[in-house]
């Protein structure tokens, strides 16, 4: 299971992978950095995200991850542990698209090798104006139609996350069950709700 596409760091304007109706979704750039600082140091955001998304989430931080994180090539074959891709969030602009943030794939292994984590995040700014769902949706369908081995995607949501709940259901994912205290966050035990997508059940894929 292969993707042709390939993240860049340059200050050029990288090849768009997706462009939907209000955004694109396109490799990062470390000029996306101070955007990602901007978004990424709000405690309503880092709440909701693995405690390796910084808290505080500096400009330091951004450019790391652009740098060595979301620099992976996506043409290496899907690997067992760590993140495979990561993309940003771009509301259009004339320089390439205004990031305000991420989405990307975690790869699961042994006898779950085909299935793909989905994770992704907005900025508290952009919160309720249907980003994520239109992002998701097409991601999710994105992953489906590059990765045909895959025959389920899945998304882990923390308790209390009710907005990215939505954000799945909308998107097609079935709420499939709870990991009950399976989070430590900021000092407080919170329960793990998952969400699946099989292929089948992917909206608008062909095939």
């Amino acid at each position: 299971m292969t993707s042709a596409t390939t993240i860049t760091t340059t200050t050029t304007n990288p090849p768009v992978l997706l462009t939907l109706p209000r955004l694109i979704i396109r490799p990062c750039l470390l000029t996306d950095a101070p955007f990602a600082a901007h978004h990424g140091n709000d405690p309503a955001v880092s709440q909701n995200m693995r405690d390796t998304f910084p808290n505080p989430y500096t400009f330091q931080d951004a450019e790391y991850f652009i740098t060595n994180i979301a620099s992976e090539t996506t043409s290496a074959p899907l690997r067992p542990e760590g993140i495979l891709l990561n993309y940003a969030l771009c509301l259009p602009s004339a320089s390439g698209g205004e990031y305000i943030g991420g989405i990307g794939l975690k790869p699961l292994n042994d006898v779950e090798a085909r299935t793909i984590e989905v994770g992704y995040w907005i900025g508290r700014e952009h919160w309720g104006k249907g980003y994520a769902t239109e992002a998701v949706g097409a991601f999710s369908r994105w992953a489906f139609e590059t990765f045909p081995d895959v025959l389920r995607l899945e998304a882990r949501v923390h308790e209390g996350n009710g907005g990215s709940e939505a954000v799945l259901r909308k998107a097609g994912y079935q709420k499939e069950g709870v990991r009950r205290k399976a989070v430590w966050k900021h000092g407080r035990a919170l329960d793990m709700v998952l969400h699946g997508m099989l292929r089948e059940e992917c909206p608008g894929l062909k095939g």
